[in-house]
């Protein structure tokens, strides 16, 4: 507003000069040389000022009559347009209040205020869009596949259409549709992430483990996942199809796979222990044992112990303490090699051994905070192995609240390591797949999991001697009772220089 007065101030300017530039001296004489008829006129003498008034009023007299003109036929485009901002305002507050409903989960408030977004919005296309959306967000799943199947019918929806059927599909337990949609969508444009996740998840739901691995190569060339995620996810598909090989008989072909899983990750447990299971039919211990070797070293795993114990089963316990140490002496630093070794002296007898391992671990628990089940029950089993039955009872109390190890070493020794189902593999793909971290299904289904509780144990008085201790284990002949309050390493020394307290 403010340049249209600036310019009719600047006009107003510029005329009052020139007015006051040509005076009222100057005078115009207008005549005419036609004879006497029509268009003969007397002379008419005008001053400049005059002339140059009447050409402004001139000329604000057309531009006004212009702009009249000009407003009068826009007029109804101008009329047209406040209706058409009314409507689309109200278009606006109806698909706010879809959206809300949807979100509150009140379907009939969200199905009526769709509705009046059809209907003021003009537009099919973002009427279907906010009538899924607000469907899918109350609940009403069939509604919003109508919608999205009515998207396919747009070039330009399509895309959006695919989308919601997939992954309504695949929320529904309608895998082989959801492959289909994803499939369809993924194949005409590779660049779209949600199709090739929506495709993975459904393949490996409905476990086709073959043609979910083929998708992660695509996967991979559109730059939708990263080489270590795809390179433990691939591992966890071909150990899943090493397994079903291998439950049909098919033993050439599970180890084939499951060395193939090794080669993406040589820390694998599962693939470890099916690859050497499969060598150990044929005879090839030695392979075995390499390969579990090699899949220690990388990442220390209980389950990996058991199966490397498994190759050799009847053996004499010092050559299995040989064994034993020559696997813990691959990653000699970490816990599980502690508890390995610890475990073998408990069941060689020796406790004073086993306890000189388990001590530093029970003082401060794990990093420093509350010891865990499994190493509770193992000094549990050491005191009562060294006659303190008092203080096997304090251990195991403890164990049960204890914390849990959710990594086979809790879970019921009797049960099979890797007894996996096609669900838990499933689950393995992306648990084990995207984090690296492999924790046993069992655990997470709270199945077979050995629970720590006090067993019962003969009362000892304050003043009674401690029990006498198993001869296999070489210490002195009195052990020295030791109050579970009391320094531990202070304990340990005393067990091993065999001075009482």
């Amino acid at each position: 507003m403010m340049k249209y007065v600036i310019a009719a101030l600047v006009f107003v300017a510029v005329l009052a000069g020139l007015l006051l530039f040509v005076g009222n001296d100057a005078t115009l004489l207008l005549t005419s040389n036609a004879e006497a008829g029509a268009l003969a006129f007397p002379p008419i003498e005008l001053t400049w000022q005059a002339v140059i008034l009447m050409a402004a009023a001139s000329v604000i007299g057309v531009i006004a009559l212009w702009s009249i003109l000009l407003w009068l036929y826009r007029l109804p485009r101008r009329l047209k347009s406040g209706v058409g901002m009314r409507k689309r305002n109200r278009a606006i507050d109806a698909m706010e209040e879809a959206l809300i409903a949807g979100a509150e989960g009140d379907a009939d408030r969200a199905r009526k205020a769709s509705a009046q977004v059809r209907k003021l919005a003009g537009s099919t296309d973002l009427g279907h869009i906010i009538s899924a959306t607000a469907a899918e967000a109350s609940g009403d799943v069939e509604e919003a596949a109508l919608h999205y199947e009515a998207m396919l019918d747009s070039p330009k929806t399509r895309p959006t259409g695919q989308r919601g059927i997939a992954q309504t599909k695949l929320a529904t337990g309608d895998l082989p549709g959801a492959v289909e949609a994803a499939k369809e969508a993924f194949d005409s444009n590779p660049r779209a992430r949600w199709a090739f996740d929506t495709l993975f998840k459904a393949l490996v739901a409905d476990f086709r483990w073959t043609e979910a691995r083929d998708v992660l190569e695509k996967g991979r060339a559109a730059k939708h996942i990263g080489n270590d995620v795809l390179r433990r996810r691939r591992a966890v598909l071909l150990a899943a199809e090493a397994d079903y090989w291998m439950d049909e008989g098919q033993h050439d072909k599970a180890l084939e796979y499951a060395q193939s899983a090794l080669k993406d990750a040589p820390d694998f447990a599962p693939a470890a222990a099916i690859a050497a299971h499969e060598l150990t039919r044929q005879g090839g211990q030695k392979k075995a044992a390499k390969l579990l070797e090699e899949a220690y070293a990388q990442h220390p795993h209980p389950a990996l112990t058991t199966a490397y114990l498994d190759l050799y089963p009847g053996e004499s316990l010092d050559t299995q303490g040989k064994r034993i140490r020559r696997f813990a002496d691959l990653a000699p630093n970490h816990r599980e090699s502690q508890l390995l070794i610890a475990a073998h002296h408990l069941r060689a007898g020796k406790a004073v051994e086993a306890w000189s391992k388990l001590s530093p671990m029970v003082s401060g628990g794990d990093d420093g905070g509350t010891p865990t089940a499994r190493l509770c029950l193992m000094a549990a089993e050491a005191e009562r192995a060294l006659g303190n039955e008092r203080d096997a009872r304090i251990w195991l109390e403890r164990a049960a609240t204890a914390p849990h190890e959710l990594d086979w070493s809790d879970l019921d020794p009797e049960g099979p390591g890797f007894d996996y189902t096609a669900q838990d593999w499933r689950r393995l793909v992306f648990s084990y797949g995207d984090t690296g971290e492999l924790e046993h299904p069992r655990a997470e289904r709270q199945e077979g999991v050995r629970r720590p509780t006090p067993e019962p144990v003969l009362a000892v008085e304050e003043s009674a001697a401690p029990v006498a201790k198993p001869a296999a284990v070489a210490a002195p002949a009195k052990i020295p009772v030791v109050k579970p309050d009391a320094d531990l390493s202070d304990r340990l020394d005393k067990l091993l220089d065999g001075t009482p307290d």
